[in-house]
């Protein structure tokens, strides 16, 4: 179950999370929220996890000899123990806005531009409750040969269809996501990944999911069901249906 649902924005490439409608954010830990993160420090995260992000594909592919294998190990140790000598008590959390009790995660796995970690996934929403993420993913994802692994996958659709339920109104943390694999889904080629509101019930909100090959092929289809903790939940609208429909038909 991911604490973190969340209302993803392709503003600045960072994730919004808990919906905003809760009179508390729902987190499973972390540090403190912020009113407003340092622009001048989250820029800086930014751009050290950036290049962080080569440095690790770097060590993927790496051919250089054992020596220099070695050294590297070495000075990397170092620079860890230097940038480890302060600590925050957890990744940084912070509000959207005055009045907004969404958060921003700038240390997402999956859209975190100050997370080495994430590739990171750009998402663009729509109020009717749509979310569509263009990007392409290298070796550092790679499962099956050229392919990216399943659980890589399985991560951006979880985020994707966690974000079209929040903009669709309806936010709330995963409760099932089920997942079909249809082909290989391709590393260093242009991907689209799009997510939808099939329906939604007192708690529930069923978010539907596809990524899209460059050759608009299926390769993964997902379901998600979103709820909120019932601490956090807000007042249950009545009624099931769509909200913000499929994007297109079903393509092969």
């Amino acid at each position: 179950m991911s604490p973190d649902k969340r209302d993803e924005s392709d503003e600045g490439a960072a994730e919004v999370s808990d919906g905003g409608r809760a009179s508390r954010p729902y987190s499973a830990g972390g540090g403190p929220v912020v009113a407003r993160a340092d622009p001048a420090l989250l820029a800086a995260l930014a751009s050290l996890a950036a290049a962080t992000r080569e440095l690790v594909e770097a060590v993927v592919l790496s051919d250089a000899p054992v020596a220099e294998l070695g050294a590297a190990a070495a000075e990397i140790g170092n620079l860890a123990a230097r940038l480890g000598a302060r600590r925050r008590p957890g990744p940084i959390r912070s509000r959207v806005g005055p009045a907004d009790a969404r958060l921003r995660l700038p240390h997402s796995p999956v859209t975190g531009e100050a997370n080495p970690l994430a590739p990171p996934i750009r998402i663009a929403t729509t109020p009717g409750g749509t979310a569509r993420a263009e990007f392409a993913l290298g070796p550092v994802y790679q499962g099956p040969p050229d392919a990216v692994h399943g659980g890589i996958c399985a991560a951006i659709l979880d985020s994707l269809l966690g974000a079209a339920a929040a903009a669709g109104d309806r936010p709330g943390m995963t409760a099932k996501l089920t997942l079909l694999y249809l082909r290989p889904t391709p590393l260093r080629a242009p991907l689209v990944a799009e997510a939808w509101i099939r329906g939604v019930d007192r708690r529930t909100t069923i978010v539907d999911g596809r990524i899209l090959n460059e050759r608009g092929e299926l390769t993964v289809e997902a379901t998600g069901e979103f709820s909120l903790p019932l601490r956090s939940q807000p007042h249950p609208r009545r009624g099931t249906g769509p909200v913000g429909g499929q994007p297109g038909p079903r393509r092969p």
